[in-house]
């Protein structure tokens, strides 16, 4: 028997902030009053990033059920470390009514690794099904790019790109979702050897 492998918590994770995500957006696009809406999300972003901080550090020190597996390592573990601190730093700037253009920069570099990793899933056919892993981390790193845009712009078009961000989170959600419950049965059927 394998021991713990803590990718579907992380998933679980992403799917959490990426429905999170999505409520907030849709309630900037529907005239929501931003600063009280960040006084009410912003704690929420950032126990999730500080729980996938705690879900990073299990990645780098789980034997991967049994196995190595650095790929795996490298392409969750990275990409997550980064989600989490960019959550823990949304969720900060949110509850303090802090422009998010100062954010807005350090998600560009974030989407530009996420979209690296979308890639990689794909072009070495990473995970049991890279298109939906790919489809998660593209999403992704599309949504930490919009982020620049959202920041920059003005308020009327702010719902435009509070409503196509959704709509990319939302994707990103479902992959994450759909990646980490088949996951779950799968790991949990190659750790008692039933292949999966």
């Amino acid at each position: 028997m394998g021991s713990y492998n803590p990718l579907v918590f992380v998933l679980g994770l992403v799917t959490a902030a990426g429905v999170s995500g999505v409520a907030y957006l849709l309630a900037v696009a529907r005239g929501g009053d931003e600063k009280a809406l960040g006084r009410l999300y912003g704690p929420l972003f950032f126990t999730l990033g500080v729980f996938a901080l705690g879900a990073v550090a299990q990645l780098y020190w789980t034997d991967w059920a049994g196995r190595p597996a650095p790929q795996y390592t490298e392409l969750f573990g990275v990409a997550t470390g980064l989600f989490a601190f960019m959550m823990v730093l949304a969720g900060f700037y949110l509850y303090q009514g802090l422009e998010l253009k100062a954010l807005a920069w350090p998600s560009v570099f974030l989407g530009l690794y996420l979209l690296q990793g979308a890639r990689a899933v794909l072009d070495f056919g990473l995970t049991r099904n890279p298109p939906l892993t790919a489809l998660m981390w593209g999403a992704a790193g599309l949504a930490s790019l919009g982020i620049l845009f959202y920041a920059y712009s003005r308020p009327e078009a702010r719902r435009t790109w509070a409503y196509l961000g959704a709509l990319v989170l939302a994707l990103m959600a479902l992959g994450a979702f759909l990646t980490g419950f088949m996951a779950y049965y799968g790991h949990i059927a190659s750790a008692v050897g039933g292949g999966g």
